[in-house]
């Protein structure tokens, strides 16, 4: 029980030292909280706050990467985030567009059709559980919902420290977490500045990974690579669109079968999840690792 006092208390103060947007990217609340959320981590973000969004980039991909919190049907669907219809957004006479790093001409585009921001969390340009903190914390300040920003805050802390506390057999283990591609051959690991690497660490757990990753956190390898990398764990998954392929295409006694972490009984398959998600995606993937971790080791 001390361990989750501690979690609320390191929460309530990281909260209190968080610093206000500065009056170069202070942005005023949309009066009517009329928001284009093309990027999905602000998508996430809003819909956990309680806020919908009018509209985000391809809402049909957006459902199958982030089940939880739901997206409603009526929001609109302004297609993918590098090309978004900017007829439709200016129809919708947002209040205020949460937008990714896109072209200049593209921001400029936008920025003539209502108050623009560039969400770039991800890549942190330092620690990365501290800029989604301080991302949720802006927000709701931002749309004058700073109470929710707290309570989402606090009760995803709360939440992992569960998982952590279920888990604590487990303390120091060292994860390996990845996407497996579509021939078994190859697969993105992630390692430093990514989410699961951040969320690993909250656990209390260890990043298998520690070898150079790109800007987003994440490195493309051939299995090869992970024939001798020392690990505990194997958690993988696949993305949504490749599983039929996958399932296809690979052999009974590919080079994936053979890797030691899954001839020895030691990977589990995650549910899919969107890498560069907010606190539910943490949330979730924490209780995903959790169970697979309680599941192997009988302490379910």
């Amino acid at each position: 029980m001390s361990g989750l006092l501690l979690s609320r208390r390191d929460c309530l103060k990281a909260l209190l030292a968080l610093p206000l947007l500065d009056a170069a990217s202070a942005l005023a609340a949309p009066a009517d909280h009329r928001i284009v959320a093309i990027n999905w981590l602000a998508a996430e973000t809003l819909l956990s706050l309680g806020m919908t969004p009018l509209a985000v980039s391809d809402g049909g991909y957006f459902r199958r990467r982030i089940a939880t919190p739901v997206l409603p049907a009526e929001v609109q669907d302004i297609g993918p985030y590098w090309e978004p219809n900017l007829e439709l957004i200016a129809a919708l006479k947002p209040g205020l567009i949460l937008s990714d790093r896109l072209a200049p001409a593209l921001l400029d585009s936008l920025q003539r059709i209502a108050p623009l921001q560039v969400v770039s969390v991800y890549p942190s340009a330092g620690p990365l559980w501290s800029a989604l903190l301080n991302f949720t914390a802006e927000l709701g300040q931002q749309l004058a919902i700073s109470p929710r920003a707290a309570r989402l805050t606090e009760t995803s802390a709360v939440a992992i420290e569960r998982c952590k506390q279920r888990i604590a057999h487990a303390a120091g283990q060292r994860i390996l977490v990845a996407v497996r591609s579509q021939d078994g051959k190859y697969a993105t690991v992630y390692g430093s500045n990514s989410l699961p690497d951040a969320l690993l660490t909250q656990l209390g757990l260890r990043n298998a990974w520690t070898q150079p990753v790109g800007a987003m956190g994440t490195a493309n390898v051939g299995i090869e690579k992970l024939v001798s990398l020392p690990a505990d764990w194997l958690f993988y998954t696949e993305l949504p669109t490749t599983l039929t392929r996958v399932s296809r295409l690979r052999q009974p006694q590919g080079m994936w079968q053979q890797l030691p972490l899954v001839a020895a009984g030691r990977a589990r398959e995650l549910s899919h999840f969107f890498p560069f998600g907010g606190l539910a995606t943490a949330v979730s993937l924490a209780q995903h690792i959790t169970a697979a971790l309680e599941e192997a080791t009988g302490d379910a």
